[in-house]
């Protein structure tokens, strides 16, 4: 199971999720993280069967009552079934062509249903991926009648799906073994060539009929089977490459691409509401989201329908009264200001020469020395960059006139501070000596991502980090106040060890203080 986040034409992120115990508990907290976000789920299995059939042309009960007499002869134990239209033929009666697919092995997608629908999650719908590539297969522009479309959504399967003037007949998904090793080009040839085999025993394509097959791969293939191919006189071969098809219809997915997953799940967003498999009851969920989209549209309507008649009402109050209102306002207006400077009047003996010579100096320290965090973040956040696994937590950032200041509670303006006991110092000795001034002082929390229990690389790349931000020259001083591992001579280690203990989450955190001096 993959889930993917698509915003437009741009792929967000991609999920991956074993079909395993600990992976359906991820998906379970995967779609519970969202707040009832719409999903749609696109299937590509081997146990997907397609029939052609012929029925008459009929409307209503009727044709639903030919089409359950089909499902039953085809897919008797699967309620995931579906049957489009392809054409209407005029003979001595009108017949219409349909295509009836369905899942033969409908547990398959049981245990990822349950959990949608326990999280409680909308499912728009179920979705056939070679039914979703009929809408594709106009793009590839072929002038054959048939029209074999290859595709590669996992290693270990190849799709092969078959068009009759650009019409879904049957599609094939094969395993195949060579994808990272062997020689994957001819593995795929001999089964386009058993495709082939097949559409000519069912007399589907004639035995001279030129097939024009289309396949989609990756650059690491793309050479190989263009040389392959070129061998071949009964097919008119045409291969493209993924990634260029994605440029081309402007699909940003951010890494190169091996697959077709990327493609085939951007068609799927393209619609608006699209079905195949989905019950009534799995998509009620849906149909609750889409009533309370339409009932808050409907009341932000009664809303504004409401605030406007009411804010004409008051218009119209507002300009009855506005002579007496005008005046009661400009009467309160006076009284109000002259109480308040006859209470807050202030007999004062400072002369125009210091008042002026106090906005200067205002304006002189506001020009030249106060600072905000910006600057000193952006440096901090440079250095850290380097360092990709790492990740800021908390930034404590504030100003003090001694450089040896550890938070904003030991800052006085008035008296010097306390300083740093011997023990203190000892410790930090790499540490310039205590200096007065002006700095910014920044406090620095951080953890190491997805950490793996490797003190020994956590301890050296906190030691690159004071190595790298202490050499640059940017600040007065860089200090490590928190290292992932106490790795002092007088810190003791405690903890439990053995097959018995359980596997647990580790967390690897660091913290540093960084002082800037501010000059003139």
């Amino acid at each position: 199971m993959v889930a993917q986040e698509w915003s437009g034409h741009s792929l967000l992120s991609s999920v991956y999720f074993e079909p395993d115990d600990q992976g359906l508990d991820l998906f379970s907290s995967y779609l519970r993280s969202f707040r009832n976000e719409p999903v749609r789920l696109l299937v590509d299995l081997i146990e997907e069967e397609f029939r052609q059939i012929k029925i008459p042309l009929l409307r209503g009960a009727d044709r639903r009552a030919i089409l359950n007499r089909n499902y039953a002869k085809y897919f008797r134990t699967s309620e995931y079934k579906f049957a489009i239209s392809q054409s209407v033929e005029k003979k001595a009666r009108k017949e219409e062509k349909l295509l009836l697919i369905g899942l033969t092995n409908q547990y398959l997608l049981e245990p990822w249903l349950k959990i949608i629908e326990e999280t409680r999650t909308p499912l728009s719908g179920i979705l056939s991926l070679p039914l979703l590539s009929q809408n594709y297969i106009k793009e590839l522009k072929s002038d054959h009648k048939a029209v074999i479309m290859v595709s590669q959504q996992v290693p270990s399967n190849l799709r092969q799906s078959v068009f009759i003037d650009g019409k879904l007949i049957l599609s094939r998904l094969v395993p195949i073994a060579s994808f990272y090793q062997g020689d994957y080009a001819s593995d795929v040839l001999r089964d386009i060539e058993s495709t082939q085999r097949y559409l000519i025993s069912q007399r589907i394509v004639e035995r001279s009929e030129t097939v024009a097959v289309h396949i989609l791969t990756n650059k690491r293939h793309f050479d190989k089977l263009l040389t392959r191919c070129e061998k071949e006189s009964f097919f008119d071969f045409k291969i493209h490459e993924i990634n260029e098809l994605l440029e081309r219809e402007k699909i940003d997915t951010g890494d190169e691409q091996d697959f077709s997953s990327g493609l085939y799940c951007y068609l799927a967003t393209k619609k608006r509401s699209v079905n195949h498999y989905a019950q009534p009851k799995e998509r009620r969920y849906f149909k609750h989201h889409r009533a309370g989209l339409v009932l808050r549209a409907a009341s932000i309507v009664l809303l504004a329908v409401g605030l406007g008649m009411a804010t004409t009402s008051v218009v119209k109050g507002w300009l009855y009264n506005d002579t007496i209102v005008e005046t009661t306002l400009i009467e309160q207006k006076y009284k109000a200001k002259f109480n308040q400077l006859s209470e807050n009047r202030i007999d004062s003996t400072t002369s125009t020469t210091s008042m002026q010579h106090i906005v200067q100096t205002v304006e002189t320290i506001q020009q030249e020395y106060l600072r905000d965090p910006e600057e000193m973040l952006a440096l901090i956040s440079k250095d850290v960059s380097i360092f990709s696994d790492i990740r800021i937590k908390n930034v404590e950032w504030f100003i003090s006139n001694y450089s040896d200041s550890l938070s904003i509670e030991d800052v006085n303006w008035e008296r010097p501070q306390k300083r740093r006991s011997d023990k203190t110092q000892k410790a930090n000795r790499n540490l310039p000596p205590p200096k007065q001034g002006y700095f910014e002082v920044a406090q620095v929390e951080g953890e190491f991502i997805d950490f793996d229990g490797n003190y020994r690389y956590a301890l050296s790349a906190v030691d690159d980090l004071e190595k790298a931000m202490s050499e640059s020259g940017k600040y007065f001083s860089v200090e490590i106040t928190k290292r992932p591992l106490d790795i002092e001579s007088d810190n003791r280690l405690s903890g439990d060890a053995g097959t018995g203990r359980g596997s647990s989450l580790v967390n690897a955190e660091l913290a540093f203080r960084v002082v800037r001096e501010v000059v003139k």
